[in-house]
């Protein structure tokens, strides 16, 4: 079937037509209790590169992915749980695929906003790599994979992941863990209330949460913050600048120092892991801890002093490191 250049009235209505002849499984899940019942659809549709897709759900979970050129393919699967009948006509009831072009968009006709939250809907959609995909989702989980991007993918309450993204990606939630691995271009991740997971980002990552940690690892120039809470900081392999500040927690930063680092905690401890022989210049200030030393190239102080500032085998990139109660370790 072919409907590249259909109006999204018409695209609706082939859905519509689509849906009583694509039942690809019917019947009663044995994880769950007798009455759970799962339908699934399926639509496939060739499309022109470079795919737009838009998807704006309330309820449900959510899984992007490369499969092929040329075409989306779209499952929708529906399992209640309390026994809700699913019958044949409750994906054409309660969800919009329109197409008008190269745009795709997957969304709750405004009916949906009373359903029965019983019923756990998912989606499966394969994509062209040459896919840009813009998602909300209130309630659920989000996972994207091998696109060009770039990716925006918000969420209410759900972790996100993205991998394999050749174009800038901003992923945020309200409540949720963020997971962004092997990424091509630069990061924006914030969450209220969950970790920051990130690697192989050669471009770096503007990491940010309220309350969590954040883990980043084989990055470029990068930031991360976190607002409130006991959340930690850990950084490896960072390529750039990294600024990271944190208000309970630790931080932890393992790396060649190839430009500037600004590390701060209001209560939390400090270390740096330098290579040997690194040349760098090290300003550390507690205000109420200890600086402890633990390098040949570096004068040791003595347990009374606060504030370090030494150069390490003639001096290099700035390291300046601040914490108010905690302790800073130096190795």
């Amino acid at each position: 079937m072919t409907a590249t250049n259909l109006s999204r009235s018409a695209a609706h209505r082939l859905f519509r037509l689509l849906l009583p002849i694509a039942v690809l499984a019917a019947g009663t899940n044995l994880s769950y209790a007798q009455a759970t019942r799962e339908w699934q659809r399926h639509f496939s549709t060739s499309i022109a590169e470079p795919v737009i897709l838009q998807v704006d759900l309330s309820h449900g979970d959510l899984q992007i992915a490369y499969a092929r050129e040329g075409e989306v393919s779209i499952k929708l699967s529906a399992r209640s749980s309390s026994g809700t009948e699913i019958d044949e006509n409750y994906f054409a009831a309660h969800i919009l695929i329109d197409q008008s072009g190269n745009k795709m968009f997957i969304r709750e006709q405004p009916s949906a906003s009373a359903l029965d939250r019983s019923i756990r809907m998912a989606f499966q959609i394969d994509v062209p790599y040459r896919t840009q995909i813009q998602t909300r989702v209130v309630t659920g989980k989000q996972s994207i994979t091998g696109v060009m991007g770039p990716v925006t993918a918000q969420s209410g309450n759900g972790d996100i992941e993205v991998e394999y993204v050749s174009n800038a990606v901003t992923a945020e939630a309200g409540t949720g863990n963020l997971d962004l691995q092997v990424l091509g271009a630069k990061i924006d991740a914030k969450t209220g209330t969950g970790n920051i997971s990130c690697s192989r980002a050669p471009q770096g990552v503007n990491a940010e949460t309220t309350d969590g940690d954040i883990t980043l690892m084989v990055v470029g120039s990068s930031q991360a913050i976190i607002k409130s809470g006991a959340g930690r900081i850990e950084v490896g392999g960072v390529r750039g600048t990294l600024l990271a500040s944190t208000v309970a927690g630790d931080l932890h930063v393992k790396a060649v120092p190839h430009d500037d680092w600004q590390l701060k905690s209001v209560s939390g401890n400090i270390r740096v892991e330098l290579p040997p022989q690194s040349g760098f210049e090290i300003h550390a200030a507690t205000q109420t801890g200890t600086v402890i030393v633990g390098r040949d190239d570096l004068e040791k102080p003595n347990i009374e002093v606060r504030h370090v500032d030494q150069k390490a085998n003639g001096g290099g990139k700035r390291i300046e490191l601040h914490t108010g109660a905690g302790k800073i370790v130096i190795s």
